[in-house]
């Protein structure tokens, strides 16, 4: 259910995210958007770029605590109302966007028949467009998740939707609310891309590099770069 362009290299290895190298990827849990995300994360740098490209992390455990001090009331309201996301997605692939996937290949269905089966298994709300992309609203998601250890996690999308969903098609101030519909104001929001500015840590790739990610602690994003960059993901349930 990820909304990235990506080329798959084998059933389980592709490549990350393919939008063009100026745009910012911003931190995110992977595919918290959604019901269904893996706990694991690897990565491999089969080339890297000759000049920026690292992948940021930040840990959402940390920025919880800090944002439970900074401002109470949004956390509160995080853990008690959810979120809901909506994107539209575009017929074929957009490679400008780096929300640019497919309908098609975001739920693999070939038809609209299929596409909206695997929606309503997913409690998703749906409409089509004249243009034949497709926009679709989740389920309310948590936005605080509580781990096996008892530690609570910042899991969600928000940075990512706020900062970086804009294209064609949707429009980053309005691709995701609070479960009741309720807005999440630009205020509190501005804290919370601070404060996870503060605790990023950068990881720098060369050529070979694997990385392992906790994708349940850790957020992660891509710094824009020049050259060519090739590095591959695998997602672990």
């Amino acid at each position: 259910l990820s909304n990235a362009v990506r080329h798959n290299r084998t059933d389980l290895v592709f490549t990350a995210n393919e939008a063009p190298p100026s745009v910012s990827i911003f931190l995110h849990h992977e595919m918290a958007q959604t019901p269904i995300y893996p706990s694991k994360l690897f990565f491999f740098c089969e080339q890297a770029s000759e000049s920026g490209g690292a992948t940021p992390i930040c840990r959402s455990d940390v920025l919880l605590e800090q944002l439970e001090q900074e401002i109470p009331n949004f956390v509160l309201s995080c853990r008690e109302k959810g979120l809901r996301y909506s994107q539209t997605m575009p017929l074929e692939n957009d490679l400008a966007s780096g929300q640019g996937r497919s309908w098609a290949s975001t739920l693999s269905a070939a038809t609209q028949a299929e596409a909206e089966v695997k929606l309503k298994r997913l409690d998703y709300d749906w409409q089509w467009q004249s243009d034949g992309s497709l926009s679709v609203v989740t389920p309310v998601l948590p936005a605080i998740k509580t781990l096996p250890d008892g530690r609570k996690v910042f899991f969600n999308q928000l940075i990512a939707a706020f900062r970086g969903w804009q294209d064609a098609r949707n429009s980053s101030g309005k691709s995701i609310c609070f479960g009741d519909n309720s807005p999440i104001s630009n205020s509190d929001m501005a804290v919370v891309i601070n404060l996870a500015d503060r605790l990023i840590f950068d990881i720098p790739w060369q050529t070979g590099d694997i990385a392992l990610l906790d994708n349940l602690v850790a957020m992660h994003g891509r710094h824009p770069f020049e050259g060519q960059r090739r590095v591959l993901a695998s997602l672990v349930a």
